[in-house]
């Protein structure tokens, strides 16, 4: 016959055989790293300032260093072991950034912070450099471009001109499709680049892209969207429809004809299935879309939406 030890004789034996970390649950580090030092300004640009300290101690080790914080309020990571790196988070230019930093450890305990440093950043008066601009696709109703500048700043606004027109402004994008163009037709588009200070660059020399003719072949028209609205307020609506496809066509190079009262007031592309349109009379205002492809083949119009509207101004 087997002697059963009782649970309650087993446990505290087996308790006294472990060790005691094992016995207490894994230990957490509470401990912070010791304060960076000596915090110095080494340089300073328009939108940049460049630091040095003596780095912390930690019983485990420092993973950061975060800096904090620019006079737009924002904070900076630098990976340890570094004992200098360069700010750059939310510095502008002609502005006071005073400044200090924390170390960090891999438990997330903060050090108590260093000392403060202040730095005036100087006026940027660097433009971008004149953007360089490409054709990347033409189709009979499209030109594609792909433009770029560079800039000390963090961020460049672009302005694009078609046949010395404006048709994009104040835009971050480097690339853009032109839709709803005639085939058969030369267009020339010219690029300038804003910074952060208002600089500007040269424009850029013109670009020249010819749209080809339409497809022979292309007879079928796109399938009919479906009208919906996405809301009625004041004199105005949203109209939003489903997304049409074509045989030959993408999906970006479709047309959508907007129709009020039966006549064309207006025409998205690029994959736009939404857009406010407004009344053009008191009463009963009747609203319609058409797809057409680009060799001009429109499809049925969708059904119609319609609203009363009273009291507005033309």
């Amino acid at each position: 016959m087997r002697n059963l030890w009782p649970t309650a004789v087993l446990a505290p034996a087996l308790l006294m055989a472990l060790p005691l970390s094992a016995a207490a649950g894994p230990q957490q580090d509470h401990k912070p790293p010791t304060k960076p030092t000596n915090l110095q300004v080494t340089a300073v640009g328009p939108y940049s300032v460049s630091l040095a300290w003596n780095p912390s101690t930690d019983n485990v080790g420092v993973v950061r260093y975060v800096v904090c914080c620019s006079a737009s309020g924002k904070s900076q990571d630098i990976p340890a072991p570094a004992s200098a790196g360069v700010f750059t988070a939310g510095v502008e230019p002609n502005r006071v950034q005073t400044v200090r930093i924390y170390a960090v450890d891999a438990a997330n305990n903060w050090s108590q912070p260093s000392n403060f440093v202040s730095a005036t950043t100087p006026a940027d008066t660097l433009p971008p450099t004149t953007p360089l601009v490409s054709v990347t696709g033409v189709g009979p109703t499209h030109v594609a471009l792909l433009w770029s500048a560079t800039d000390n700043g963090p961020n460049i606004w672009y302005h694009v001109w078609m046949n010395g027109t404006q048709v994009l402004t104040t835009s971050q994008n480097t690339s853009q499709i032109f839709p709803l163009l005639d085939p058969e037709s030369t267009y020339t588009f010219a690029v300038q680049a804003r910074d952060f200070a208002n600089n500007v660059s040269p424009v850029s020399e013109p670009v020249e892209a010819t749209t080809p003719a339409p497809n022979p072949n292309d007879v079928t028209p796109p399938t009919t969207p479906t009208l919906g609205t996405g809301y009625v307020s004041g004199c105005e609506v949203q109209l939003v429809w489903t997304e049409s496809t074509d045989d030959f066509d993408p999906q970006f190079a479709i047309e959508y004809e907007i129709y009020l009262n039966g006549v064309h007031v207006d025409s998205t592309a690029l994959r736009f299935t939404n857009r406010v349109v407004y009344a053009n009379q008191n009463g009963v205002n009747t609203f319609a879309v058409a797809a057409v492809d680009s060799a001009g083949n429109r499809s049925l119009l969708s059904n119609e939406f319609s609203e009363t509207f009273e009291g507005c101004e033309f």
